[in-house]
């Protein structure tokens, strides 16, 4: 996430009219050895996103007396989709719904979004920066949701998994899944502050979550510059055991050098979402960041990943000078190159990844949203993207 301001999660409702079966995704496997400066960039993808539509939520919309802002992931289930908040000052999320109108894919127009009512997510609010909220989930047959927080390395707040009641009965016990040694706050190992938890996604087999790191871990290497990228580790974690099982390698591509950036101005870049389409398949999503950019300066990649004969680094205590073999890339969008079908003109600080229902022609739509930041760092949207997923 480009800052941190309070956590919050919305739900959303999408209704499509003759929507007909989804058609299967089918994707190739792939494979690459990797060291920490091996770029894996690889071609073009097997799938394509086409865009359709924009909807900029308003800024100044609430519901239940809590400001909708800080959209940081979206996941679509039963019908609904949950959308965190990152606010940290009063962790929660919101139920929403999304009217997608149209009988053919190029009249397709996000026609409304109604947030319903706001529920909470626990967390202890009484230090400073204890949650930050980054990615939801629904756990299957348990009535629960998981999520992560990024937490506050700054403030030596560590980061967390939690699982608690989908309703967000602040009264149920709320579980928190053990995290190996590798991701305790430490002066030369462990995360980087703001860098941490932020994406989630639920395996294949619903047994399961992946949890993706947004940067390095101090004992992995340097963080990504304009010359070279950086590794991060995407771990999975059971629901029966709660404890991580597994985990690869993935590279982030380096800091976008931007036209028009001043030689000083503020970069960031890193892994902000991922969402599993098969046994090996992930898309991911990347985000960079350049200050001081008219069109808010955000740069954002989605990439088809496969993990078929990546190392499982969960034995890894450092990835610095050692041999093993990272998800391979493969680039599906550029989102530069949709700019100028945007109302908006611009790219915002989007964060949040989810497959959706089924268009009219068969094909399933994949929306994507925005974190506004609540605008504490100057204007930004609460930007809502729709695209076909085609093959």
């Amino acid at each position: 996430m480009q800052s941190k301001l309070q956590p919050r999660i919305f739900v959303v409702q999408i209704f499509i009219r003759h929507s007909k079966t989804m058609r299967n995704l089918i994707f190739s496997a792939f494979a690459l050895s990797a060291s920490l400066s091996t770029n894996v960039f690889a071609h073009t993808a097997p799938i394509k996103l086409n865009f359709l539509d924009e909807y900029i939520i308003p800024a100044e919309l609430s519901v239940d007396g809590d400001k909708v802002g800080g959209l940081s992931s979206i996941e679509f289930v039963n019908g609904k989709y949950l959308m965190i908040a990152d606010d940290y000052k009063k962790p929660r999320y919101f139920q929403a719904r999304i009217s997608i109108d149209g009988t053919e894919i190029k009249n397709t127009k996000i026609s409304n979004i109604t947030f319903e009512k706001s529920l909470p997510l626990m967390g202890n609010k009484s230090s400073k920066r204890v949650v930050d909220p980054e990615s939801l989930i629904p756990a299957p047959k348990q009535n629960s949701i998981v999520w992560t927080s990024e937490g506050s390395v700054k403030y030596n707040k560590p980061p967390a998994i939690f699982m608690q009641s989908l309703a967000g009965d602040i009264n149920q016990t709320q579980t928190t899944f053990t995290l190996p040694s590798m991701f305790n706050i430490g002066k030369n190992t462990g995360p980087r502050h703001n860098a941490v938890f932020e994406g989630v996604t639920l395996d294949m087999s619903g047994k399961g979550i992946w949890v993706s790191m947004e940067g390095a871990l101090k004992q992995d290497g340097e963080e990504a510059t304009l010359k070279h990228g950086s590794m991060v580790r995407i771990s999975h974690f059971d629901f029966a055991s709660k404890q991580m099982q597994e985990q690869f390698a993935y590279y982030v591509e380096p800091l976008v050098n931007r036209k028009g950036a001043k030689s000083d101005a503020f970069r960031t870049t890193g892994l902000v979402e991922l969402l599993q389409i098969s046994e090996y398949q992930f898309l991911t999503m990347e985000r960079a960041y350049t200050s001081g950019l008219k069109d808010g300066g955000n740069n954002v990649s989605i990439y088809l990943i496969d993990t078929q004969d990546a190392t499982n680094t969960s034995n890894l205590a450092s990835l610095k000078n050692q041999s093993f073999k990272a998800a391979k890339k493969t680039l599906v969008l550029d989102l530069a190159t949709i700019t100028d079908k945007l109302g908006s003109k611009q790219i915002d600080n989007l964060e949040g990844l989810t497959f959706g229902p089924t268009l009219a022609n068969g094909n399933r739509s994949l929306l994507m949203v925005a974190d506004n930041n609540f605008n504490v760092h100057g204007p930004q949207l609460n930007q809502v993207l729709l695209f076909e997923v085609t093959d």
